[in-house]
């Protein structure tokens, strides 16, 4: 269990599902994966990097007010997470050198919202992305969707169609929607104590799980009517993702109406499994 722990919480478990899926969507681009094998590294450690970062910097104290098992591994390991953030940087900036020069151009602002999700240095008087009312979940959704869905087929030099490209970064979006709404039913105490405003809050435990459960019913739909229209590469993948990812949605809803919210494993390790379970999906049926 502290192996499996220790993956979950340094948030190396996420890092891998961030470069499986951004090698995996290169066969959605009509590319090899080993064609941006440079761009799935930069993307793994870039992940390490970035969410090792928020978990340190710990926001304006909001992540200290759960004294979760995430939290107190977190608290006994500050000295690993620096260390991660330092390898993170490291590697992402190795890789970076073998990247096109397209792909690193759109890495600018990709990692500008990345680092603003955590620090109050960019954003409109100094508030973290994660701050701005109702902007947190949508903004991560959409950036793992670039980053993961549409940065291989610019690495690969755009081989895909441009509007099958906007479609699967769009389904990947409201595929990640669904994976992360129930992280902020999850904070939805600590987010309301650190001044964080979050749909979740507004909604309540079971509508954010009931919407998080239509984002992944519409990404199976969304898939379906790709394999009508005749664009149906990886469809396969994407419905069976989105069918176990509405399973592990519908027992979280089940758990919080009886009282017995999901733990930390549940989150960290399940729903943000569910990233590299796509990856290997794709990789099987794409």
């Amino acid at each position: 269990m502290r192996v499996v722990s220790a993956l979950i919480f340094s948030n190396i478990w996420i890092a891998a599902g961030a470069g499986a899926l951004t090698l995996a969507s290169a066969r959605l681009a009509g590319g090899d994966p080993v064609e941006v094998g440079a761009l799935g590294a930069m993307v793994f450690w870039a992940t390490l990097a970035v969410y090792s970062l928020d978990r340190w910097v710990g926001g304006r104290g909001e992540d200290r007010l759960v004294g979760s098992v995430r939290h107190r591994w977190l608290s006994g390991h500050r000295g690993v997470v620096t260390a991660l953030i330092g390898i993170g940087i490291a590697g992402s900036a190795v890789s970076a050198l073998m990247l096109r020069l397209p792909t690193i151009l759109a890495l600018v602002p990709l990692g500008v919202v990345s680092v603003g999700y955590s620090l109050p240095l960019i954003f409109w008087k100094g508030a973290r992305l994660k701050d701005l009312p109702g902007l947190k979940t949508p903004a991560t959704a959409l950036v793992w969707a670039v980053v993961t869905c549409g940065l291989p087929a610019l690495e690969l030099g755009e081989a895909m169609a441009p509007g099958l490209w906007v479609w699967l970064v769009l389904e990947r979006a409201l595929f990640m929607y669904a994976l992360t709404l129930p992280f902020d039913v999850r904070d939805m105490r600590s987010d309301r104590a650190g001044g964080v405003r979050t749909l979740a809050g507004r909604l309540g435990e079971a509508r954010s799980f009931g919407l998080a459960q239509l984002a992944a019913v519409a990404v199976m739909g969304s898939a379906l009517v790709r394999v009508v229209s005749g664009m149906g590469v990886g469809s396969v993948a994407v419905v069976l993702a989105s069918l176990a990812s509405l399973g592990l949605l519908i027992y979280g809803k089940r758990r919080f109406a009886a009282r017995r919210p999901p733990g930390e494993l549940y989150y960290g390790g399940a729903l943000d499994g569910m990233i590299l379970g796509q990856a290997l999906l794709l990789l099987v049926f794409g």
